[in-house]
């Protein structure tokens, strides 16, 4: 069974962990710092500040930003839970807008309607490793919500770049850039995060946070300094820091991050070759291809005109060895969020269309060119032969 999403690890990653497990450091050691630093580089960021989940990212960017009661931060219909839930967890509102149907994409347009003056944050997410329009994005929140801050939700795009080619992660167009770097994620760390900014106010302020509220900085103190010992809090954090061992992984596989990409755009290219022209089927732009980091590849299928259920068709792969995966049901349809806001589908027809079309396929690093080849003649099979069709259940 071929996975829709794998982590790659080989005998380097595996030399860097050892090496930190047998250290003087098991967190907040040097592979933290080394980490950190390497980041901020590739990303061409002033400061990194790694933590122990992509959720813990978003909690601590927004929460550096101000977020709490009485904000409203606006996030793309199209997401994980997590890029919703963190402003929850503030005691702020959570305002979804719409995304681009095809692409799953906030979009001027679609945030244009979410914008009053409440928000105080804007989170556009670059969905499946493709980057939001973040130069026009910029501009419309200047102009319509200038307190709001823009904090990007870049958790599956590490190594792409935007429009411009400056590499996601640069804090060019936004405040932060928030990462995951979960297993089937670009860079695996087991369960990792950070946050990218250009302010060091932020950057110690996200330190603190990951670590409880705690500082010992003199100038911040305002007791004198009783020793080595001595810290204060002046407000609640969380331990949200990252063992040394998950960062020495990191940045192992950081270290790998052109050359991973670069092969994810080489099955990609297969791809659009192999599958393009199949009836009821629609590929993601092509375009992206130099650009995106390809962190899924979905597929759009018109199950109604095929005549075939996504549950059949998916088990249909299956039986031929393929897993493929769904991103994502609209967050603002979850039960939690349509039973505090009163959500209907209508109200998002873009990130409707786009759950009930999308199918990702398999799409990681590591697969040999005999697995690409079994996906595209699975799902050519699956999509065109007239002998497996089975008419969907009214």
């Amino acid at each position: 069974m071929i996975p829709y999403g794998r982590q790659s690890i080989d005998e380097e990653d595996i030399e860097a962990v050892v090496k930190s497990l047998k250290s003087d450091w098991l967190t907040q050691g040097p592979a933290l710092q080394k980490f950190e630093s390497d980041l901020a580089r590739q990303c061409n960021a002033d400061f990194a500040v790694a933590c122990n989940s992509g959720t813990a990212a978003l909690h601590m960017a927004y929460s550096v930003a101000g977020i709490g009661p009485g904000n409203v931060v606006v996030v793309p219909a199209n997401t994980f839970l997590a890029t919703a839930n963190a402003a929850i967890y503030l005691g702020a509102d959570v305002r979804f807008c719409d995304v681009d149907p095809d692409t799953g994409l906030m979009t001027t347009e679609t945030l244009s309607a979410a914008l009053d003056d409440r928000v105080r944050a804007v989170v556009p997410v670059h969905f499946a490793g493709q980057a939001c329009e973040m130069d026009a994005i910029e501009r419309l929140v200047r102009d319509r919500c200038p307190r709001a801050t823009i904090i990007e939700d870049a958790c599956h795009a590490i190594g792409g770049t935007y429009r411009d080619g400056t590499p996601i992660g640069s804090p060019r167009y936004a405040s932060m850039v928030v990462f995951s770097f979960h297993p089937v994620k670009h860079i695996a760390a087991g369960e990792g995060g950070a946050v990218t900014t250009s302010s060091r106010q932020l950057k110690e302020q996200l330190e603190q946070f990951r670590c409880h509220g705690m500082t010992k900085d003199p100038e911040q103190l305002r007791r004198p300094d009783e020793g080595p010992w001595y810290y204060e809090m002046h407000s609640p954090g969380f331990n949200y820091r990252i063992p040394e061992a998950a960062c020495a992984l990191a940045s192992s596989q950081l270290a790998k991050l052109q050359q991973s990409v670069a092969q994810r755009r080489k099955i990609v290219a297969k791809y659009h070759d192999e599958l393009g022209g199949i009836e009821h089927l629609s590929l993601p732009p092509r375009s992206h291809l130099k650009t995106s980091a390809w962190h899924l590849f979905c597929l759009h299928i018109d199950y109604p005109a095929l005549g075939r259920s996504r549950t059949d068709v998916m088990a249909s792969l299956k039986d031929r060895g393929v897993g493929t995966q769904v991103h994502y049901y609209p967050v603002s349809l979850q039960p939690y969020y349509q039973d505090r806001y009163r959500h209907t589908e209508a109200q998002f027809p873009g990130a409707v269309s786009h759950y009930r079309r999308e199918l990702s396929i398999p799409l990681f690093p590591s697969m040999t060119a005999a697995e690409v080849e079994q996906v595209v003649s699975a799902v050519r099979h699956v999509l065109t032969s007239k002998s497996n069709v089975k008419r969907q259940v009214a």
